[in-house]
């Protein structure tokens, strides 16, 4: 989609805001439903782990090094296809990701709230397809001008990029703005 676009579409569905269900399984698929009408291009090993959802299949240890560990010791293995992941926490607020993880015997760890996650006594490990992810869109300003972030425009860890330059993002879901425009009115 183009930019326009996204913004129009954005507008459109803003009053379908996330609710922060305390049911994990509630909010992962309202995210879900809403953030799957503001995608625009697709995952990589650059731009997964930044604010995305997704839901990871249990699978079997890779056998080798990961490609990367991160600081709470997850551990990362990047393919053609996909990622997996090895790690003893999975759920919603795994590091702004929502990240649920659909077990061997078919039950799927969202985690204990809306952003609390599961953590399980031994690691089990996950894969999930780039094309999966969804970036959890957000309307921002930048120069005075309307962008949403998408894979398409993510430059990096908290950082968009647009007219050919990097910006840092500052982390504000736009639900917050408009709970201030709710008091004022009141």
């Amino acid at each position: 989609m183009k930019q326009n676009e996204l913004i129009e579409k954005y507008e459109e569905i803003a009053d379908q805001k996330v609710i922060m269900y305390f049911k994990p399984y509630r909010h992962f698929l309202a995210s879900k439903k809403f953030y799957e009408q503001l995608q625009d291009g697709v995952a990589d090993e650059f731009t997964f782990f930044t604010e995305t959802l997704v839901t990871f299949t249990e699978t079997d240890d890779p056998g080798r090094e990961p490609d990367f560990t991160s600081g709470s010791g997850s551990r990362y293995w990047y393919g053609k296809e996909g990622v997996v992941r090895g790690s003893d926490h999975w759920g919603n607020g795994v590091a702004r990701c929502d990240w649920a993880l659909k077990t061997k015997k078919g039950k799927t760890i969202y985690g204990y709230d809306w952003d609390c996650p599961i953590h399980l006594s031994t690691p089990r490990f996950g894969f999930a397809r780039w094309e999966d992810f969804l970036y959890k869109a957000r309307l921002i300003q930048i120069e005075g001008e309307k962008v949403v972030t998408t894979f398409s425009n993510t430059a990096g860890y908290g950082q968009v990029s647009f007219n050919g330059k990097v910006y840092n993002q500052v982390i504000r879901e736009t639900f917050e703005e408009d709970i201030e425009e709710e008091k004022a009115d009141k």
